[in-house]
Parts: C-alpha cells; structure tokens; sequence
C-alpha cells in the first residue's frame, strides 16, 4: 500500500492502496479469469461437464464449479466486465471448450471483456461465481447484479430456472 500521510486522513491512504493495487492487476493483465484445470493456463482448451447441484443438472467448468451467464431484462447477455470480474470470474479457455457425455449445449470460445478468450454455451459467456466454495452449489442461481439476473445453465444450454429459452428474473437483489 502506498502510505502518503494527510492531516488526519486514513481514508486516502485506503483509496491510495486501492488504486495501486487495481494499476497492479490492470499491469498484470487485468480481468479476473480461471486458468486451473484445463482452461487457458493449461495450453488447452476448457472441458464443461455436468454435475447435480442444488439447482439440478448444471454445467460445471475445469475447476468443477458451476458455471453461470448474465442475462438482462429481455434475456439477452450481459457482458461482465471491471468490477464484476472481482465476483464473477470468466470461464477461461485457449479454444473451443470439449463438453463431456451428456453435455448438449453447443460450446465456443467468445471474447472476453480484457481481450482474452472465455467459454460460452449456446453463445452465452460463462462465469464461475465466487461465492460458491466447492463442486455441487448454485449459490449465484437466481441472483440479480452488475445488470441482470445470473442464471446457472443446464446441460441443454438453458438457463436453470427457464421455460423455453428465455430465463424469468430470480426474486434476490445482491451486490
């Protein structure tokens, strides 16, 4: 932390550390994404495989963890970027991600918001949520921030909780 001393103002000294911390990670190259267990730290591309989580069937990226897209009002997706990389980490992958028996969901690489390349299915990016501690929770299922509603994705490709292909809005409001 960068500690200059103003008259009595610990407060700038936090927003100081913070802002040479955030210059640290853009430097370092930026956004926060998974590159353990087959994903773009491994040189190869990302495997999607399903598990039973507490919201059903669900797509679980390299790291084993449920994997989630952002989607808006209308259910279009919503990019996530700055900030809510911190919560919402990309699904990193070097190629077109393999999906495991079972998984139907058509799979491809998309841009992700630093440039980098992230997993999506049926075109939607995926996103771990950082709130969920191990393989087999859905804690982001349902949640509504940075601009929509999280909605973890099924073997098929749609969305949990949806009839059809467009997702309803989950009832939690969380930052």
């Amino acid at each position: 932390m960068i500690d200059i001393r103003f008259a009595g103002t610990s407060t700038m000294r936090l927003l100081l550390g913070a802002t040479a911390v955030a210059t640290l990670v853009t430097a370092c190259g930026g956004a926060a994404t998974d590159t353990s267990g087959g994903g773009a730290g491994t040189g190869g591309a990302a495997t999607i495989s399903m598990t039973q989580a507490s919201s059903g069937n669900v797509l679980t990226g390299p790291t084993g963890k449920t994997v989630y897209t952002l989607l808006d009002s209308s259910g279009k997706p919503v990019a996530c970027t700055s900030g809510c990389l911190a919560v919402w980490p990309a699904v990193a992958t070097s190629g077109t991600p393999q999906g495991v028996t079972g998984v139907t969901a058509s799979l491809s690489a998309v841009s992700a918001s630093d440039g980098s390349t992230q997993a999506a299915a049926n075109g939607d990016p995926l996103y771990y949520y950082s709130g969920d501690s191990s393989a087999g929770q859905s804690n982001g299922q349902g949640l509504m921030s940075f601009g929509g509603t999280w909605y973890a994705i099924q073997p098929s490709g749609q969305k949990v909780g949806s009839s059809g292909g467009t997702a309803t809005p989950g009832s939690g409001y969380h930052y």
